[in-house]
């Protein structure tokens, strides 16, 4: 395959999460992934069942305009860049529990979820999203470093999902600067066998 010089449909895509887990959790200096193929290192754990909304990835840059004495606009900098992941959580589960609330926030023992509800912040982790493009191609995307930062409200009733949508705030990593690393698969060159 050549890189294309012309408008390519297989390049057009919806995006779904993988079948049987989609979303992962593991302690920041766990081993990430690097690649598309290779297992996740046993320190991830799976997050649970993600709502129909599915994962909202966001970013929010300020700016300031500099302009010269006579008000022409000479230069546009950043004075702002926020990376934010998004997520309903749909899983009642200690995994997803414990994303919210903190890991020591929530225990699983003797058939008993206990969750103390605190002012304590959520700790930082790495996650990875596994997706699934037109054509079964696969696309991981390793985020770095996140920490939930906000909880929507909890509504309890008939019919609604039971889960907290929670926007993660990502963070750069420290030794590539990437707040995400994509791995898709591509439509103009082949793997290696």
């Amino acid at each position: 395959m050549a890189e294309s010089k012309t408008n390519n449909v297989a390049n057009v895509s919806d995006g779904h999460g993988v079948d049987g887990g989609y979303l992962f959790r593991a302690p920041l200096g766990s081993k990430k992934p690097t690649d598309i193929k290779s297992q996740l290192d046993a320190a991830f754990k799976c997050c649970g069942i993600v709502s129909e909304d599915g994962i909202v990835f966001a970013t929010e840059t300020d700016r300031e305009e500099l302009k010269d004495m006579n008000g022409t606009v000479v230069h546009s900098a950043k004075t702002s860049h926020l990376e934010t992941m998004t997520a309903t959580l749909g899983e009642v589960k200690k995994e997803a529990l414990a994303i919210q609330y903190g890991d020591d926030q929530v225990t699983d023992a003797t058939g008993t979820l206990t969750v103390h509800v605190k002012n304590v912040e959520p700790g930082h982790a790495i996650y990875v999203f596994e997706g699934v493009l037109k054509n079964g191609r696969r696309w991981r995307r390793v985020i770095h470093d996140a920490q939930v930062t906000e909880l929507s409200d909890m509504t309890v009733t008939a019919g609604e999902l039971l889960g907290r949508e929670a926007t993660f705030t990502c963070f750069p990593d420290a030794e590539s600067g990437d707040f995400y690393t994509d791995y898709i698969e591509s439509t103009e060159t082949e793997g290696m066998a």
